[in-house]
């Protein structure tokens, strides 16, 4: 590889301090796209100088800043995507940041609006302030959704909003109070309370702060059925008063509504091949893990990357058809993996999550298996645990960058991560926080674009209809830390040397490798071949960084061989990739 020493000089200027910031903050703001600061930082990561130390300055001075608006946007983003009860963000003036579906199908409002449209008046929203900022906590605003025939005002049914204020950011954050339960609990207050249909619907009126006139108008019945009904109803509950009943009846649906939510499965597990979900803790850290295929199969642990975690049905078919029983530890920092405390060492952090995983299913030994960066970890848990490990098959791996290998070849967008990694790594997490607002802007049907920008066959092969499903399941695996994985990633790969655990390599592996993946390129890997001989590689002319997408059942056969045993690598390195494929 071509050294630094030897590349081109600095051919464009470094930006101006001035210039960047505006630039950094307009793209945290999703005023301008994120391409637009990879083309202004490019010019730094070709030339063999760094940033000039005013520039550095203003990034390390604006990464609190980014940290702050991106936790905000989070915040918003989770917000607009709940599909609950109707939610929405205001600003200390009343002004809408964001709002859930149901809050904008209920009042028809639109971000930039004002309160008034929520039927508040500026009264009411001071007073809401004021008791907030008083006692310290949450408190209610009552709203009045418009109605397509609305009655006299008496009869105007209110929603009542639950808020709480974020000092750091001066927003409030209000989620309606419903009362929502499913079928089954409908059907216990049924037989538990001997409720009927009208008083069920009446009860749960009451707990969104209707009376008995507007339950009236809603229900279309007189004044005084509601009134006997509710009284009818508080008999059967044992309820003193209106307000227990009601106290109960939200009670129970948030707390049924807390468990929907929280039970949720994944997209991939709903069709086809299944992909099962579990999780344990590890001392007060949670980790994630994934199962697919042949349950109770030969076992396989698969190091998976940010597109390898089991989302993608061909992955679970083809495992299924080999007989393999895939167990995937979610990385640290992406999916549900918490990342390790401080001062913890990353890689024995995940080795010994792995080892948890592997206990908890009392599986003793296993095969490892790898996608991308993941085969830093595969080594690092074959060197540690020989015990626990038959052999590692690779698929796209990368190998150890040293300080002399340039960058030029890499795909603009990995070029400044590495370089960033390298040379500069507290501006990481800011490049990240810019590139998940980047993810979010695209969407779940595009946010493949910011990943791989600049390397069209991959692209290509995601952007497939038959990887719809996995892209999709994919985006929220590696959105759900906000890219806490990516970066733990780099600073394994690019701020600490890693050779050595590819040198102590004592258990068999093999590495599959593509010949179009621009990330990690063949001629990069067989770097691994020079760190230690026994490693034998084979290389798919017609792969990319996907290969394990492209050749799935190409990989899960190889996979299967190498855990019988059964792998000839002899012939394996006679016959090339394209004779196996």
């Amino acid at each position: 590889m071509e050294s630094a020493s030897q590349a081109e000089p600095l051919k464009a200027p470094a930006p101006e301090p001035e210039e960047l910031k505006a630039l950094v903050l307009s793209v945290i703001q999703g005023e301008q796209d994120y391409q637009v600061l990879l083309n202004m930082l490019e010019p730094v990561t070709l030339g063999v100088q760094g940033l000039q130390g005013d520039t550095a300055l203003t990034l390390a001075l604006l990464l609190e800043e980014v940290e702050q608006q991106a936790e905000l946007n989070d915040q918003l983003y989770a917000l607009v995507k709940d599909e609950g009860a109707p939610a929405l963000a205001l600003t200390e003036s009343g002004v809408i940041l964001a709002q859930n579906p149901a809050a904008q199908n209920l009042f028809g409002t639109s971000k930039g609006e004002g309160i008034a449209r929520l039927g508040v008046s500026a009264q009411d929203f001071r007073d809401f302030q004021q008791r907030i900022f008083q006692y310290e906590g949450p408190s209610l605003l009552r709203t009045f959704p418009p109605l397509s025939d609305p009655p006299c005002d008496d009869n105007t049914l209110p929603l009542i909003f639950i808020g709480l204020y974020n000092g750091e950011h001066q927003t409030f954050l209000l989620r309606a109070v419903e009362c929502q339960w499913s079928d089954s609990i409908d059907k216990a207050l049924e037989d538990i309370f001997q409720l009927t249909d009208a008083e069920r619907d009446i009860l749960a009126c009451l707990a969104q702060g209707m009376n008995s006139e507007q339950i009236s108008h809603k229900r279309s019945r007189a004044v005084g059925t509601v009134r006997q009904q509710i009284k009818s109803l508080l008999g059967k509950m044992g309820a003193s008063s209106q307000v227990q009943a009601v106290a109960l009846a939200s009670a129970i649906g948030s707390q049924s509504y807390a468990q929907q939510s929280s039970h949720s499965a994944p997209q991939a597990a709903l069709s086809g091949y299944p992909l099962e979900l579990g999780e344990l803790m590890r001392g007060q850290r949670r980790v994630g893990w994934r199962r697919y295929g042949a349950n109770g199969g030969k076992p396989v642990l698969l190091h998976g990357s940010y597109f390898g975690a089991g989302e993608f049905p061909q992955d679970r078919e083809w495992a299924t058809r080999h007989g393999l029983d895939v167990i995937v530890p979610e990385r640290l920092g992406y999916g549900r993996s918490q990342p390790p405390g401080k001062g913890e060492d990353i890689l024995a952090t995940q080795v010994e999550d792995c080892l948890a995983v592997l206990d908890a299913l009392n599986i003793p030994r296993v095969y490892l298996a790898s996608h991308d960066s993941g085969f830093m970890y595969a080594l690092a848990l074959a060197n540690r645990h020989p015990e626990r490990a038959s052999g590692i098959l690779a698929m796209s791996p990368s190998a150890p960058f040293q300080d002399k290998d340039s960058l030029d070849y890499l795909p603009r967008q990995h070029r400044v991560f590495m370089w960033a990694a390298r040379h500069a790594f507290w501006s990481v997490r800011l490049l990240i926080r810019l590139g998940m607002v980047q993810m979010r802007k695209l969407g779940p049907e595009r946010w493949m674009e910011a990943v791989f920008e600049g390397v069209p066959h991959d692209l290509e092969v995601l952007q497939a209809p038959s990887c719809r499903q996995g892209t999709l399941g994919t985006y929220g695996f590696n959105l759900n830390q906000v890219g806490k994985g990516y970066e733990l990633d780099l600073e394994v790969s690019m701020a600490r040397d890693w050779a050595p655990l590819v040198r102590q390599a004592e258990v068999p592996v093999c590495g599959l490798v593509g010949g179009k993946n621009m990330a990690t390129p063949p001629n990069f890997v067989r770097s691994l071949q020079a760190l230690n001989p026994g490693i034998v590689l084979k290389e798919i002319s017609e792969a990319g960084q996907t290969l394990c997408l492209t050749h799935t059942d190409h990989c899960f056969r190889l996979l299967a061989e190498c855990v019988d045993g059964s792998l000839e690598q002899e012939h394996w390195l006679l016959t090339g990739g394209e004779g196996l494929v």
